[in-house]
């Protein structure tokens, strides 16, 4: 029997109240600028997913797909053919993640900015959903405005020294999501977030140490458990309730200390998706200023490289950043994963080859004599008082000197992917992005007309954007194979 309601249990409450809140139709949803912000996320996500295809990860992820089958409900980004929306969620999700090019959002943890997450990563969620039940653009945009703001509450309980992962966030996250655009009522939506709660606590060794590839599998691993809670919840099945705030329950993960009340309560300014910054470079969004740092630097030392004596950079005194900046594995990288988390790596590369883009992980190129050594002369420092400089991002400094004591210094406050709260992202660098990525795979005819659907979203229905993906897919011989 399907669990009701019932108001005296005071340990249901906190879901009950979570699912009335995710059901809700607040006006920040259909907001214009939060609606134009979703699109941009959207295109921006799927650019980065269409990046990733020939990517070993979700290549290895579409085989076994391909070998378990589905019920052809959904598009598969870069297949011909449909599958299930299980199969869906997994993929995508692992091609959006794959090459760490998707959005990335900071916030401010126990008084410091910090790294939320990517909540890109449960946009795959959105797509699907909306695609099985044909859900107009515009429903689908309120759904992925509410998953952003939810994203933000949930990581906001979870404190900074938690053992467990931010992408623990999405169980619940993805299973709302799915259950507002299938018209789940109360009672259902509860259920789904309980059964999504129940499989969500990931441990946070996913995204330190020794880097793996579940670090770009974590997220839609959790979503797809998610929506499977909020598939059985839609027929009946139900949940632990209790699961925030039960002594067996997540408050481990989610500390009921920390306020579970915020989770339903009055929206904060701004929005959460407003603040959602895209990547212009494919690698770790603190990363992304010293890169542009980098890439500033380039034309006033490619031809005095051999001469570097020491690179300093120089990043906001921050947790984040200092945790990072120690980690060992990214210092000396020796993989993929771990290159693009290094913070050594990455503003050398740059500055050498004058460009970031996937082309600078090439042949291990971290491991290349004269990487090897610009990484043993950085230096990583933190500077107080930087983060004040630019409010909201995370800045950085490069200061190059060379054997003859003369230096080269560039900072870098904004990269061109931040979204500033209140205009949002700039459209020209997302479609510049897109178009980069997408002519790779497609016809440029294609990849404007598919960047144009996306940024016309609204009262019709999502398939002038699935039907070009299942397109690439036929037209490159589902090269995912």
């Amino acid at each position: 029997m399907l669990n009701t309601f019932d108001e005296g249990n005071d340990s249901a409450a906190p879901i009950r109240n979570l699912a009335r809140w995710t059901l809700s139709d607040d006006p920040l949803w259909s907001d214009p600028l939060v609606a134009r912000q979703a699109r941009l996320l959207i295109a921006d996500s799927i650019a980065c997913a269409v990046a990733a295809l020939d990517v070993s990860t979700p290549v290895n992820v579409a085989a076994m797909l391909e070998e378990m089958g589905g019920s052809p409900q959904c598009t598969l980004i870069g297949r011909a053919q449909k599958s299930s929306i299980l199969s869906a969620v997994l993929l995508n999700g692992a091609l959006v993640r794959s090459l760490d090019y998707n959005d990335v959002q900071f916030f401010l943890k126990e008084g410091e900015l910090s790294v939320a997450g990517h909540c890109s990563d449960n946009i795959p969620v959105a797509l699907a959903a909306a695609e099985r039940f044909g859900s107009t653009g515009t429903d689908m945009i309120a759904a992925l405005a509410m998953g952003y703001e939810l994203f933000r509450r949930l990581r906001q309980l979870m404190p900074f020294s938690s053992a467990w992962d931010g992408t623990s966030v999405s169980g619940l996250v993805a299973a709302a999501i799915y259950g507002r655009l299938a018209g789940l009522d109360p009672a259902r939506q509860a259920n789904a977030l309980a059964l999504g709660a129940a499989r969500c606590a990931t441990p946070s060794v996913v995204r330190w140490g020794r880097l793996s590839g579940v670090k770009n599998l974590a997220n839609s691993m959790i979503a797809q458990s998610g929506v499977q809670g909020a598939l059985l919840a839609e027929r009946g099945i139900t949940g632990p309730l209790e699961v925030l705030d039960h002594r067996g329950g997540l408050h481990q993960v989610f500390d009921p200390s920390l306020e579970l009340e915020r989770l339903w309560g009055p929206i904060e300014q701004p929005p959460f998706i407003m603040t959602s910054n895209i990547k212009p470079f494919a690698c770790i969004g603190t990363a992304q200023t010293a890169i542009k740092a980098g890439l500033d630097l380039h034309p006033r030392v490619r031809s005095r490289v051999d001469a570097i004596s020491r690179i300093e950079v120089i990043m906001a005194d921050l947790p984040m950043i200092r945790k990072q900046q120690g980690e060992i594995e990214r210092r000396f990288p020796k993989t993929r994963e771990a290159a693009d988390h290094s913070f050594t790596f990455l503003p050398a590369v740059a500055m050498v080859e004058g460009a970031m883009t996937d082309h600078q992980f090439r042949d291990q190129r971290w491991e290349a004599p004269d990487m090897r050594r610009l990484i043993e002369v950085t230096e990583l420092r933190v500077e107080r008082g930087f983060a004040e400089r630019a409010p909201g991002s995370m800045p950085s400094r490069v200061r190059v000197t060379f054997g003859d004591g003369s230096t080269e210094v560039q900072e870098c406050l904004y990269d061109p992917g931040h979204s500033f709260p209140e205009r949002g992202l700039d459209e020209a660098v997302v479609v510049e992005k897109f178009m980069a990525i997408a002519i790779r795979r497609m016809p440029e005819e294609w990849a404007r007309r598919l960047v144009g659907n996306i940024l016309c979203l609204g009262a019709g229905p999502v398939e002038p954007i699935m039907a070009p993906l299942r397109e690439t897919g036929a037209a490159n011989g589902d090269k995912l194979r």
